[in-house]
């Protein structure tokens, strides 16, 4: 009876530790999901290209106001642009919703973005944002909040943005 008692409580021992186990790694797993998307957001506010690319598949591809696009070549010009103006990006990333199954994992987060500058040629490209700010653009500074979905894939150096799509808040839903 004890034998048979010892076999029961390592067995529900085993089971618990193995489910613990599962959801210890489920969330390591969604962790590092989160700071790909991160490190993605980081890297667009820090204007650093060959960081954007590295975080992505080599096939790639992101919907903003288009039909799916070469993720690579989305709006980098225009990002380009705005660093020779001197405009600041401050990125905030929040809101996070992720799920993994296996080897794919999809995000959808709230992004709040800052854009500011100083110098002429920045607030110019500022007043260009009109069409994104929450509030009323200033020669200096435009609020705006952006929706993002994303799906990635584990790969063999860790967690790559496969497809992302943006889409812009409406200023009543802010």
């Amino acid at each position: 009876m004890k034998r048979m008692l010892a076999v029961v409580v390592l067995a529900a021992l085993a089971f618990v530790t193995s489910g613990t186990e599962r959801a210890l790694a489920q969330d390591n797993e969604k962790s590092a999901v989160e700071a790909t998307v991160r490190d993605l957001e980081q890297a667009a506010q820090d204007y650093n290209h060959a960081k954007v690319i590295s975080l992505l598949t080599p096939d790639a591809r992101w919907i903003e106001r288009s039909l799916p696009t070469k993720a690579d070549d989305l709006e980098w010009p225009q990002f380009e642009k705005a660093k020779a103006a001197g405009v600041r990006i401050t990125n905030r990333p929040h809101d996070f919703e992720t799920h993994v199954q296996g080897d794919v994992a999809w995000v959808t987060l709230t992004l709040d973005s800052t854009f500011s500058a100083d110098s002429a040629e920045g607030q110019k490209w500022l007043q260009g944002l009109k069409e994104y700010c929450l509030s009323q653009a200033t020669s200096v500074s435009c609020e705006a909040t952006f929706v993002e979905s994303e799906v990635l894939v584990k790969t063999p150096n860790g967690w790559k943005i496969a497809l992302g799509h943006t889409s812009l808040l409406p200023k009543a839903q802010k």
